[in-house]
């Protein structure tokens, strides 16, 4: 299949004058798909000045018209606020296609995003499916591999890119193809981000680690052809797109001494560590949805259990239904949780202590001032989170419907 890239001047505060640079560039191009780069309208330090459905509907109209598909980067705007986003628009109309999740520091957070969560894969032509890494997000292979495991067989990367750092991005992105065996198509924009300047580049490399097109700093349209047998001639040999099996749950359960040396290595790294507790008996949906937004609140989750001793003080004779290996194993087997810890107290205060989380997290039921550890996180610049329930079911309510059940 034909692809265009399409690098560009995108300039901040200029949201219509890119709009028409675009508009130009699509007039000029041959290909089924079109390509452009992150924020190709607004650019950053612009989103006060985001086009309006108006502007955007004009574009779906010239795709239209065109009979090709646009891919470009454009913020969504949703119910959990601004995301840094991808666009696909074809005669269908237009879809969001992926959501930036790894925010580049400084610079996206500052700018109003928050962090997304939508990846998806998408058809074109010749039997070849797509999906969309932006820009920061290619430092992260697991992005690329969780494309890649889902189907997709080239990945095209949208970017604001600093001049300074494109070899970082070549060297990402050949990476990326290598590994997975994939296409890799970068479109990055020409001018400045803050004050930055950035390299504009129009960069594909084949499922061989092969450079196809490489061009910097330079406007225009650039059209190449990804042949499918490409795929099939670099998986010959050897096949890498499949996603390794998952850590054995045990290696996640870790005593005191030897989480505190893993917390140590990972701090050293930068890595921001959030905690919380609690007795994890039946565990439930309100369970897994409180430690999916607690995980995402830092780098890693630790998750502080309460052992079989702690649980029949705290919650009387009969609790707990599961013992405190098996509720062990069961929470380690999250993808969310990447430690778990049991404690003997009634309170997790010593393990607070013991390994000073930068966010301490409870549900909203708890008031900040019962929250145990609150005040010491606090004390040292950590923060406190109170995470509101998304499912209203508890352990204790399932109990008692299941005895109902067995009386009845």
């Amino acid at each position: 299949m034909k692809v265009a890239l399409l690098p560009y001047l995108v300039e901040s505060r200029a949201p219509h004058q890119n709009l028409e640079r675009l508009k130009a560039l699509l007039s000029r191009v041959s290909a089924s798909l079109a390509v452009a780069p992150e924020l190709a309208l607004t650019g950053y330090g612009s989103l006060e000045k985001t086009p309006s459905s108006l502007e955007f509907a004009e574009l779906e109209s010239l795709v239209r018209k065109k009979r090709i598909s646009l891919l470009l980067g454009h913020p969504v705007l949703g119910k959990e606020g601004l995301r840094n986003g991808a666009w696909l628009i074809d005669s269908e109309g237009a879809q969001v296609v992926a959501e930036k999740a790894a925010l580049f520091p400084g610079l996206d957070l500052e700018e109003g995003f928050n962090p997304g969560d939508r990846r998806e894969i998408f058809e074109l032509e010749e039997g070849l499916c797509g999906g969309v890494l932006l820009c920061y997000e290619i430092r992260f292979p697991e992005f690329a591999r969780q494309l890649v495991a889902r189907g997709a067989q080239v990945i095209f990367v949208l970017a604001q890119w600093p001049v300074a750092r494109v070899e970082h991005l070549r060297t990402l992105a050949r990476a990326r193809a290598v590994e997975n065996q994939v296409f890799v198509v970068v479109v990055g924009a020409l001018g400045k981000a803050r004050n930055i300047p950035l390299a504009g580049l129009a960069l594909v490399f084949s499922p061989s680690g092969e450079v196809l097109l490489e061009l910097r700093e330079r406007e225009g349209v650039f059209e190449i052809d990804l042949r499918p047998e490409a795929l099939v001639k670099a998986r010959n040999l050897f096949n890498t797109s499949a996603v390794p099996p998952p850590s054995s749950p045990e290696k996640k359960i870790r005593l005191l001494p030897d989480l505190l040396q893993e917390v140590k290595r990972r701090r050293a790294l930068g890595h921001r560590l959030v905690f919380t507790n609690g007795c994890f008996d039946l565990l439930h949906a309100g369970h897994v949805s409180y430690l999916y937004e607690a995980r995402a609140l830092g780098d890693f989750l630790v998750v502080g259990l309460n052992s079989d001793a702690s649980v029949r003080r705290l919650k009387g004779p009969e609790r707990p239904i599961n013992p405190e290996g098996e509720r062990a194993r069961v929470l380690a087997s999250l993808a969310s949780v990447d430690y778990v810890v049991l404690f003997e107290e009634d309170t997790p205060e010593a393990l607070i202590r013991a390994l000073q989380p930068d966010v301490l997290v409870k549900g909203e039921d708890w008031p900040e001032e019962k929250i145990v550890g609150a005040t010491l996180v606090k004390s040292y610049g950590g923060k406190v989170v109170r995470i509101p329930f998304r499912y209203r079911v508890s352990t204790t309510a399932l109990i008692q419907r299941l005895r109902r059940g067995l009386r009845s």
